[in-house]
């Protein structure tokens, strides 16, 4: 016992000042990724790169950072890290096939930001999912969806499946079924609906609105209404005009025109 109590007490200064080295080790790392990290990210943001390679080599940089923390502990700890190497080796494949999902998401990475597939701010859709791309992880990608879930997705879906983006372009076509008895002034419906679509002022007129017959049944002919309009205003509008348009409707019907009912 007293062997015991003289061992501890002779390796004691040994412990404490590993202990201190860890301590000391976290605190600058800390120091560190606050003060290069974030500072990193504005920088790039200021000089006017695009902000989703911006987030990514930020990102890049605090994982890289905190690996290097990680190993600089355990050597503190004492630790051997060429052991941890030579026992990862042994474990070979296995660790090969742990780590080729997490390799083939950062390389996908990559190539996101490298194309430009997708930016920070882009609503997408992919994989049964559809939000605002908030950030482009070295893993993953993070997606808000519209009624403001947080949902995180590997980066391969970016590059090994079909993604459609709804903010790439600046204009889009909105567009709406409407459907009429076929006994229905036809000339005097479309006028009509041009109408509408002409007087909001988030509709351009170049390309201008159109409204054409879509399909021609014996009890119903369904007309298509399509118009163009500013991405950002793409899906407000096309809501927005719902509205608008059944009170149009209902109100001609009570005047006794026979005008269309949505399908």
């Amino acid at each position: 016992m007293n062997d015991w109590w003289h061992g501890y007490f002779v390796k004691a200064p040994e412990y404490a000042g590993r202990v201190l080295g860890v301590i000391l080790i976290l605190g600058l790392g800390w120091l560190a990724v606050r003060l290069f990290v974030g500072p990193l990210r504005r920088l790039l943001e200021r000089g006017r790169m695009d902000p989703t390679v911006a987030s990514f080599l930020a990102n890049s940089l605090r994982t890289t950072l905190l690996i290097v923390i990680l190993i600089a502990v355990l050597q503190q700890l004492g630790v051997e890290t060429t052991s941890i190497l030579a026992l990862l080796g042994a474990a070979g494949l296995a660790i090969a096939l742990s780590l080729q999902g997490s390799l083939a998401n950062f390389a996908a990475g990559l190539i996101v930001v490298a194309f430009r597939m997708v930016r920070v701010g882009d609503t997408i859709e992919m994989a049964d999912v559809r939000g605002q791309v908030k950030e482009l992880l070295p893993f993953h990608v993070v997606l808000v969806t519209p009624d403001n879930q947080r949902i995180t997705l590997p980066n391969t879906l970016l590059t090994s499946s079909a993604v459609r983006n709804h903010s790439a372009l600046p204009l889009r076509r909105a567009q709406w079924t409407l459907a009429l008895k076929s006994s229905a002034n036809l000339t005097a419906v479309k006028e009509a609906i041009l109408a509408h679509l002409r007087a909001d002022n988030r509709i351009l007129s170049e390309p201008a609105p159109q409204v054409f017959l879509q399909e021609w049944a014996e009890d119903k002919w369904v007309l298509l209404a399509s118009a163009w309009t500013a991405t950002a205003d793409y899906q407000a509008m096309q809501q927005s005009l719902l509205e608008p348009l059944a009170l149009s409707v209902e109100q001609l019907r009570r005047e006794g025109a026979n005008m269309p009912t949505s399908v």
